[in-house]
């Protein structure tokens, strides 16, 4: 990695979390307030809060509306020590609350609004210093930032490629959450593929992400073909664990045992131990086992995560039996 100050910026989509239990939904007649939290989401967004909580120091890129829901990111983000130098706000546009509604298994059932001039989709270059891009350590960003179009289609592949040439370690995680490209804006495809070039790390959901850009009978094949001696892929399993391929070496790792609380941002919060893992040193293989325990972690229901409370949970938890 380049002798660098270790801050990682992370571009693109930030909203707010508004988490509610469907059970809370269903069977409450009294008319009471239903449960409900916020937190910090979106993709980028809940891995630049993740990174934080790990002792990471991170800038966020992107842009927010000046409403209720940019006022709360920009807090949050402050709280956490998140550097917002490179935040744009724009007042015109509108900040996504993202309604994740969470069923008996802990899965979760997203719905974003406004639906309207959104404005993570936005990206205007000539309002960020892109020596702070050139000078950092790792560059990260996610495919669900470009699914919606606006500017950022074409903004994000050229700090990639900026990123890549200085020197920057960069990842993507892909999280289009589609197995079939053409579900996909083709402005959005395509500007996953002019990303490619430039991503060192490429992440994202083994059997429908991955086959969605590359279709193959086997989706390890699909899998594969992204993998080369300049990138490392991880493919995440959901429960079945994940499949890493680095420089030749293929290996396969189960995921924790664990009661599934809340899947929300469990593959954000993957990228960010994994990014934390190696801005300290650790090796490739040894990142990704601790990236899983950071992913464990947050599908069990914790929000109060630290080195800390992943060395315990490490240590404690049993990894699912093959």
């Amino acid at each position: 990695m380049p002798d660098r100050q270790a801050k990682a910026i992370v571009v693109g989509d930030a909203c707010v979390d508004v988490h509610l239990r469907l059970e809370d939904l269903l069977n409450d007649a009294s008319g009471r307030a239903v449960p409900y939290h916020l937190s910090l989401g979106g993709t980028i967004g809940g891995t630049a809060a993740a990174l934080a909580k790990l002792g990471v120091d991170t800038a966020f890129l992107g842009t927010i509306g000046k409403d209720y829901g940019g006022g709360y990111i920009s807090e949050e983000m402050r709280s956490l020590g998140i550097d917002t130098s490179l935040l744009i706000v724009k007042e015109e546009l509108n900040t996504i609350n993202v309604f994740a509604f969470i069923d008996s298994e802990g899965e979760r059932h997203l719905w974003g609004f406004p639906r309207n001039e959104q404005a993570y989709c936005d990206l205007d270059l000539e309002r960020v210093d892109l020596n702070k891009i050139k000078e950092a350590s790792w560059l990260h960003s996610s495919g669900m930032t470009l699914l919606s179009g606006g500017t950022i289609v074409d903004s994000l592949p050229v700090l990639y490629k900026l990123a890549y040439e200085a020197g920057v370690e960069t990842s993507l995680d892909l999280n289009t959450r589609v197995s079939d490209i053409r579900q996909l804006d083709p402005k959005a495809a395509d500007a996953i593929r002019k990303i490619l070039p430039y991503v060192r790390y490429l992440t994202g959901s083994a059997k429908d992400e991955f086959v969605s850009l590359h279709p193959a009978e086997d989706w390890r094949e699909s899998v594969r073909y992204f993998a080369n001696q300049d990138r490392t892929v991880i493919a995440r399993n959901g429960r079945e664990g994940y499949i890493v391929i680095d420089k030749g070496q293929e290996k396969e790792f189960p995921s924790y045992e664990v009661e599934a609380v809340d899947t929300t941002g469990a593959g954000d919060s993957f990228n960010a131990g994994f990014i934390a893992a190696r801005l300290e040193g650790k090796d490739i293989f040894e990142a990704c086992a601790y990236a899983n325990a950071v992913a464990g972690y947050k599908i069990s229901g914790h929000d109060n995560l630290n080195r800390e409370k992943i060395a315990a949970f490490m240590a404690d938890t049993a990894l699912r039996n093959r």
